[in-house]
């Protein structure tokens, strides 16, 4: 699955023209189909790199809380990067079965990312 979910992300940052950044790239926007081969899905949020735009959008920050990538969120400069810190937080989600913010527990254990971090 998530090999079908990186070969998709690069296909939008590299394969396509214009190039495309998800924005919203998280568990609930990957499909599988009848093989459990898995889609990137929901491109409500996505922008396209013009090639006036070749490093960077600035762009005003858009997606879900727990994905956001923090230099985007920060800077609202949106880079692939962006996605490919998205697709972390799926991954993490995946090794350890939590979701990407959990208000129980302690304090320390909140976000996953700083948790794991």
């Amino acid at each position: 699955m998530l090999i079908g979910i990186s070969k998709g992300l690069e296909y939008l940052h590299n394969g396509s023209d214009p190039r495309i950044i998800h924005r919203d790239v998280k568990c609930s926007n990957i499909l599988l189909d009848k093989d459990m081969n898995a889609r990137v899905c929901d491109f409500g949020l996505s922008k396209q790199l013009v090639q006036s735009d070749a490093s960077h959008v600035t762009t005003v920050v858009k997606g879900t809380a727990g994905y956001l990538d923090p230099e985007y969120y920060s800077t609202q400069q949106l880079t692939e990067k962006s996605d490919v810190y998205s697709f972390g937080v799926v991954l993490l989600e995946l090794i350890c079965g939590r979701e990407p913010l959990c208000h129980t527990g302690t304090p320390d254990s909140f976000n996953l990312v700083l948790w794991v971090r």
